[in-house]
């Protein structure tokens, strides 16, 4: 048995970017830059107008207030004819250039319409005032985004000023997803003795999705050899392979065998962490395998813990881990293991400081508990006895995010 943290690592090490792909500037929200990117044009393309107002010459504004006599109308989208000299004015719009001759603008607001051809500027105003100066933003062939960027939408604004409408991200890894055992039938179905519905399936299912890579499910495997070796067979032909239950200590846990049958390097089979203990890794010729537990919780505790950090680096993302922060316990808690127990838990910012409540769980199949909470309250093996007030670590899901300002649940 392994600590949590050599079980990441191992993980982490096994795994690198997958390569890349081109997709539309629609699409690549979240995920990360595989290309380094370069400004097409100037920006602004010339001197423009910060405000709507009037352009003219500073030097004939030194003694403001002063009349001026109107030469033009300059709206946005219109490159200017017109040409401002001595005593003149054009009235221009916000992001029209800047015409020739002119210098300085006063916004509309500090000035007085006379007439159509007259106008009075009412304050004096710097040189150069409200004029964005051509290339003040970046100059054409330079730099503007580097490979490994977060792309957002602040980012996508950026490729879509410099043409870019199509742009490289890092694969997205393709996932297949399987759940075993001979107990389990699919949720339509009523169970019958002995049974229980599918659950772990539709979690690891989304939890992929939500990691942006690409599930697919490759459905229940029973509890036989041949079926079972037939289904893990297909799923080594993805990046990355999550089997769900089979791979415990007991007489129908077949999971390793097949492993073995094909070749599957096991890396790990036990990590000191709970839930989550029978955990397996290992690596098949161009696929990344994760046993999970069978119980539901364990399963999405060791997905969120060691498998959401592999997808993430595959995925070129600097960090992949979910942020581990501190929070101050609402009540007693008492760890009932000497492992690393990732215990579920609400997490919500109250007065400027983040607030762990424990969710009472009546173990690794309270599906129910689970879904109460939005954190992990990390606590370490040693660590029997937490008092209210103390300090905890809590590592935040991406649920957190959504949900940190309400009230539990």
């Amino acid at each position: 048995m392994i600590p949590v943290q050599k079980a990441i690592e191992i993980a982490l090490a096994e795994t690198s970017p997958i390569g890349t792909e081109t997709v539309s500037i629609f699409d690549v929200n979240g995920f990360v830059l595989a290309q380094d990117v370069y400004s097409d044009i100037d920006i602004p393309p010339w001197d423009k107008s910060a405000m709507d107002g009037y352009a003219f010459k500073h030097s004939d504004v030194t003694d403001a207030p002063v009349e001026l006599r109107v030469v033009g109308f300059i709206p946005a989208g219109v490159y200017p004819e017109v040409r401002v000299g001595k005593g003149e004015a054009a009235k221009i719009m916000t992001g029209a250039p800047v015409p020739e001759g002119a210098d300085t603008i006063q916004m509309v607001e500090k000035t007085q319409s006379i007439n159509k051809e007259k106008v009075k500027i009412l304050e004096g105003v710097i040189l150069g005032n409200h004029v964005a100066k051509k290339a003040e933003v970046l100059r054409s062939g330079e730099k503007v985004l580097t490979k490994g960027m977060l792309i957002s939408p602040a980012v996508i604004g950026v490729l879509a000023t410099v043409g870019k409408r199509e742009v490289e991200i890092f694969r997205r890894p393709t996932v297949g997803i399987l759940v075993t055992g001979d107990e389990l039938v699919e949720v339509p179905q009523t169970p019958r003795a002995g049974q229980i519905r599918n659950s772990n399936g539709y979690v690891l299912f989304n939890q992929v999705r939500e990691c942006r890579a690409t599930p697919e499910w490759l459905g229940i495997a029973p509890d036989n050899l041949d079926q079972l070796s037939e289904k893990i067979a297909h799923g080594l032909t993805k990046d990355i392979l999550l089997i769900s239950g089979g791979v415990s200590m007991g007489d129908l846990d077949l999971v390793e065998d097949v492993f073995a049958n094909l070749g599957v390097k096991v890396l790990y089979d036990k990590v000191d962490i709970k839930p989550g203990k029978p955990s397996v890794f290992g690596t098949g010729k161009d696929t990344l395998v994760f046993g999970l537990p069978g119980n539901p919780v364990s399963a999405s505790t060791v997905f969120e813990v060691i498998a959401k950090p592999v997808l993430r680096k595959m995925m070129g993302f600097e960090q992949v881990h979910s942020p581990k922060l501190t929070a101050i316990l609402s009540e007693d808690f008492r760890s009932k293991t000497k492992r690393a127990n990732y215990a579920p838990a609400w997490v919500h910012y109250q007065q400027n400081s983040l607030i762990a409540t424990p969710i009472a769980s009546k173990g690794s199949a309270d599906v129910l508990a689970f879904a109460k909470s939005n954190a992990y309250m990390v606590i370490p093996g040693h660590q029997m006895k937490i008092k209210k007030g103390q300090e905890v670590d809590v590592l935040l899901r991406d649920e957190f995010w959504r949900t940190c300002q309400q009230s539990m649940i």
